[in-house]
């Protein structure tokens, strides 16, 4: 039985049926065997305690502990059934923002399997030839001295997807702790650099649309959601300082 805790949520939609918010960041999304308190779920369950009838109290797709953005909750079993399908079917649109180490020139996509891997009790993601079909497409939205502003929209939602699949092309996201490869990259001076680390504490990576057709309405809902405080101000700091 989850703890039930009031944890403000910031919601953007909500019916009888479904529920959209906006996460927060360091907030993780479901109990585990270290972290049974403080997360999306126990704050679900608060607000809606019906919850505990449908699977995972609702949730339809999770976010990491340290992205911000938007999520869909379903309320009732049908609504879950319904959008569990659709995001199988790939027929929920899921875009990001994300500021990258390194400059990309053009548009791409990037298809490679990724495995859940184990090292020293932590589980990371990889790429690998075993690995689930993951598929990323990103565009340019702005360039920095060093930087790529990145829109993104995911085809398979893996855990870690969008993060591994960037450091594996040598981009990886500013301030991510974890997927850290960089190519081609001299970080101006230690100036701009330690500005960027106070400025941002995480991986710059935001859920910033959604478009998906409502489970008993039948009508295509899109939301939007804009860029929190801090990406906002590294994007400032970035054109500011020219870097």
């Amino acid at each position: 039985m989850w703890k039930v805790q009031n944890l403000n949520l910031n919601i953007i939609y909500n019916d009888k049926h479904i529920l959209v918010i906006n996460k927060k960041t360091n907030l993780v999304v479901h109990p585990s065997h270290k972290n049974q308190n403080n997360t999306l779920l126990n704050c679900l369950l608060y607000y809606y305690p019906n919850l505990r009838d449908v699977p995972r109290a609702g949730i339809i797709h999770r976010l990491d502990k340290n992205t911000t953005g938007l999520m869909i909750i379903a309320k009732n079993m049908h609504s879950y059934i319904f959008l569990k399908k659709e995001l199988k079917k790939h027929n929920i649109i899921r875009e990001y923002e994300a500021i990258v180490n390194g400059i990309i020139k053009k548009n791409g996509i990037i298809n490679k399997p990724i495995k859940r891997i184990y090292k020293k009790n932590h589980i990371y993601m990889n790429i690998h030839p075993l690995g689930k079909k993951s598929i990323t497409k990103y565009f340019i939205k702005n360039t920095f001295k060093e930087y790529t502003h990145l829109r993104i929209r995911l085809k398979t939602g893996r855990t870690h997807q969008i993060r591994v699949h960037l450091s594996h092309i040598n981009h990886s996201i500013v301030g991510d702790p974890i997927y850290k490869k960089i190519k081609n990259i001299s970080f101006n001076n230690n100036f701009n650099k330690n500005n960027i680390n106070k400025i941002i504490q995480r991986q710059a990576l935001h859920a910033c649309y959604l478009k998906f057709t409502h489970p008993f309405y039948n009508i295509k809902i899109k939301l939007y959601s804009i860029l929190p405080t801090d990406i906002n101000n590294l994007i400032n700091f970035l054109k500011k300082n020219k870097i």
